[in-house]
């Protein structure tokens, strides 16, 4: 059933003076046809600014008290701030709102001028933009955040204590216990009817995680503390007796679902309402085969959720065919940025070996090096007769290797890397 609720995206933020972006830098979260995504997917070395950027998109939303609640003692300026001797700093998001057919915009944002008597900064959404808090918080998205170190609370505790996005601010932080929430969603759900619902919707996501590697998820009580097992081909086991994949993926989807049906508490499908999810390195621990189904699984259980997401995999690009790539890359001493990258049917190799990952080669270093020769001697429009035979030699030895690297197809990778550089 279609949400009634307005959807409120991410459309782009600018970055000014802020950690590894010096000079304003715009990153686009758009589609081809200029609304906002659904699927964003940052890129670029380690280094290059993608946890900021989601840091950023957070802050510019929220407040201060809910970001860094109980780690004031860093101070917002110096966590933010580049060069304390520029005047301009901060971000800026543009926010599209989408009600029935209609699309309206607003700015919202940090501006941190280069004069602070205080090591903190108050975080405000600009009060001109709204009349009231209630028509604020419908014009602002509904932004949950989960950091690299996807932590599990060991005890068994059901609640984030409302803090959506801590974990991105906080290595530290716990996520909610899945295995005492699904607990209590089946408790809650054998006591009120309307409930069952969501505790049906939980199981399902789950059972689509593991696909054909578990094929039933049962609670039992027999020993006196309730227990979840997962039957698999091996037996039930336990939720700490799954792999590290399982248990972190579940730990952040089963939370923003926990969150979704706390903020749409009357929705016949809290999971279909509006929202947005930041996940820093959501490739994390996934073996490369759910790396390959992990978009179209979110994208078919959140089908109203704006992901912008950061990942180092290229399983991860080539399965985002509809999603906007942005690329950081670093120029001098800072961070620039390239979107609107189309990745539309390339190989694995060819996305690695690309700008996108700096050029890795999928091959070992002495072929790769003999594969460099050749590509050298085929772009030359004239070649010698000792290169003439080096090049033969080569396509001899490469064989099947040089089966898809015409001079065309090297002249197009030439032309898309230059792209990428501009």
């Amino acid at each position: 059933m279609a949400t009634e609720n307005p959807r409120v995206w991410f459309k782009s933020i600018l970055l000014e003076n802020t950690r590894s972006f010096g000079t304003k830098q715009t990153v686009n979260f758009t589609d081809k046809d200029g609304r906002a995504a659904r699927w964003n997917v940052i890129l670029g070395d380690n280094g290059t600014g993608k946890t900021t950027v989601l840091k950023a998109l957070v802050c510019s939303v929220d407040f201060p008290e809910s970001v860094l609640a109980g780690y004031a003692i860093i101070g917002l300026y110096d966590y933010f701030i580049r060069d304390l001797s520029l005047p301009a700093a901060g971000f800026i998001s543009v926010i599209e709102r989408k009600e029935g057919e209609n699309y309206t915009e607003t700015f919202t944002g940090l501006d941190l001028p280069g004069r602070f008597e205080s090591d903190t900064i108050s975080f405000s959404v600009p009060s001109y933009l709204y009349d009231t808090k209630e028509k604020s918080q419908s014009h602002q998205p509904l932004v949950f955040g989960y950091g690299a170190a996807r932590r599990i609370s060991s005890v068994p505790t059901t609640d984030n204590n409302g803090l959506l996005f801590e974990t991105l601010f906080n290595e530290d932080a716990d996520l909610i216990n899945a295995e005492a929430w699904i607990l209590q969603a089946e408790y809650v759900a054998l006591k009120e009817t309307k409930f069952d619902l969501r505790f049906r919707l939980v199981k399902n996501i789950l059972l689509k995680i593991f696909r054909e590697e578990v094929s039933q998820i049962t609670t039992n009580a027999t020993s006196g503390v309730p227990k979840v097992f997962f039957k698999t081909h091996y037996g039930n086991v336990r939720f700490h007796e799954l792999s590290l994949a399982y248990k972190t993926l579940m730990a952040w989807v089963v939370d923003f679902a926990k969150g979704l049906f706390d903020r749409y508490p009357n929705s016949e499908n809290p999971l279909a309402e509006p929202a947005v999810c930041l996940v820093d390195e959501i490739d994390l621990h996934l073996h490369p085969k759910f790396q390959r189904t992990i978009i179209q699984f979110l994208t078919d259980t959140f089908p109203n959720t704006q992901f912008i997401v950061t990942a180092h995999s290229p399983l991860i690009v080539q399965s985002a065919e509809d999603a906007n790539i942005i690329l950081l890359k670093r120029e001098g001493d800072e961070t620039h940025v390239a979107d609107g990258i189309d990745v539309h049917s390339w190989r694995i190799d060819q996305i690695l070996s690309s700008d996108l990952f700096g050029g890795v080669s999928a091959r070992p270093p002495e072929t790769e090096n003999r594969m460099q020769r050749r590509r050298a001697l085929l772009l030359k429009d004239k070649r010698t007769k000792k290169e003439e035979q080096e090049l033969a030699q080569l396509e001899e030895d490469l064989g099947q290797l040089t089966a898809s690297e015409s001079k065309e197809a090297l002249k197009a990778l030439e032309l898309i890397g230059k792209a990428l550089s501009k």
